[in-house]
């Protein structure tokens, strides 16, 4: 559970996805699942896309490469406007969430 700043808590649940032929299973909060399966499909799409490109390499540089990439295309993207501060904490959350699937592996 996460706390939100009142006190109260958020409660999370198990979302399921498949990223690569593995399915990996991530907390997340209610309302954000259809966010994290669109960003679970973009994270599975770039690495099919460089397993292609690169069949010898193994998983773990592919999934390097793709959150570089990802990265890359995100600071690029970037305005100045206030959606610049909504998409950096998307993006933290899912960099949690990617950190975490590391350290469990």
């Amino acid at each position: 559970m996460s706390p939100k700043s009142d006190g109260d808590t958020i409660e999370s649940k198990p979302v399921k996805l498949r990223i690569l032929d593995k399915e990996v299973q991530l907390a997340c909060k209610p309302g954000e699942e259809n966010d994290l399966a669109k960003a679970a499909a973009h994270v599975d799409k770039s690495m099919r896309e460089l397993r292609l490109r690169n069949a010898s390499s193994s998983t773990e540089k592919i999934a390097i490469v793709t959150a570089i990439n990802t990265a890359n295309a995100l600071l690029r993207s970037r305005t100045v406007d206030s959606s610049e501060s909504v998409v950096t904490e998307q993006l933290a959350s899912i960099n949690n969430k990617l950190e975490e699937l590391l350290i469990d592996e």
